[in-house]
């Protein structure tokens, strides 16, 4: 129940902060930054519709399809923030203009929309729109996600060019790039892991600094230096971005001459990671736990 009530909150405040990039970057400076949102700057420009209900009268249509074509578990995920994001565009829609130069609005404004949107995904949740229609064509042709992904906002980009000048719409590209990056880092930044694999004459002081102190597995393989032939012992741990300072600091302490490799893990899944610490060993496991 605290999960779920944590994941609504992220999904109230991400909603929130994106609404206000919208109307605070996007839609005087005529942003359209893919999406649902993206279309609503255009029509407003063009036809003069109201962006919170364009945005809403296309979340229920897509919705029906949501829950037609991806199921009732994906279709329960979604409602609550493609509904609430559109509230949030109407309440906020009286907020001033931050900014006139449509550089700074495309990027700032990225950076603001891409932070709400991240918070929503944390949520486990999404704001609906054509996140629907890419879910669904995923699903259902051999097209890779990302390939989806920027077919359909390519064209709402596209769609753009009808309603604004050429320079418009790449400043809407350089928005579009925005977000994703700031997505990007926050639905992976707060679980940034590091795989690390070190070689060093203390071996076993490293090794129990890591399993006993650190709480960390941590696996001992043979290798053989291709130069010399020698034989030596080489460790390989993975460690959360935060933790790998102190892992460097202890092992430069047992051997300052140690060789240490670190490299992004984008995703861990496992003890310490995807699971708690006090995950309940069974007798088949593979590693022991954490």
């Amino acid at each position: 129940m605290t999960k779920k009530l944590f994941d609504f909150f992220l999904v109230t405040v991400g909603s929130l902060i994106s609404a206000v990039g919208f109307n605070a970057m996007f839609l005087h400076n005529h942003i359209a930054s893919g999406g649902v949102g993206g279309l609503a700057v255009s029509f407003e420009k063009l036809f003069g519709w109201t962006p919170a209900t364009f945005v809403m009268a296309s979340n229920i249509p897509l919705l029906v399809l949501c829950l037609v074509f991806l199921g009732r578990g994906v279709f329960l995920k979604t409602i609550y923030g493609s509904l609430i994001y559109p509230v949030f565009i109407q309440m906020t829609a009286n907020f001033p203009n931050v900014t006139d130069n449509q550089l700074l609005a495309a990027i700032f404004g990225g950076i603001i929309l891409g932070a709400g949107l991240g918070l929503v995904f944390l949520g486990n949740s999404s704001t609906g729109g054509t996140g629907i229609i890419v879910q669904i064509l995923h699903k259902y042709t051999p097209l890779p996600f990302g390939v989806v992904l920027v077919l359909i906002d390519g064209l709402v980009v596209g769609i753009s060019l009808v309603a604004f000048d050429a320079d418009t719409v790449m400043y809407s590209i350089i928005a579009l790039i925005t977000i994703s990056y700031v997505v990007e880092i926050i639905s992976t930044g707060f679980n940034a892991s590091k795989n690390i694999m070190i070689i060093t004459k203390e071996t076993k002081e490293v090794r129990d600094y890591i399993t006993n102190t650190l709480d960390r597995g941590v696996s001992q393989w043979p290798i053989i230096g291709g130069f010399t032939g020698g034989t030596k012992e080489m460790l390989m741990t993975t460690v959360s971005s935060i933790e790998f300072p102190r892992l460097q600091k202890e092992i430069l302490k047992y051997d300052e001459t140690a060789f240490i490799i670190a490299m992004p893990a984008s995703q861990v899944m496992g003890r310490g990671f995807s699971l708690t610490k006090q995950y309940n060993k069974a007798t088949d496991d593979i590693l022991p736990p954490m």
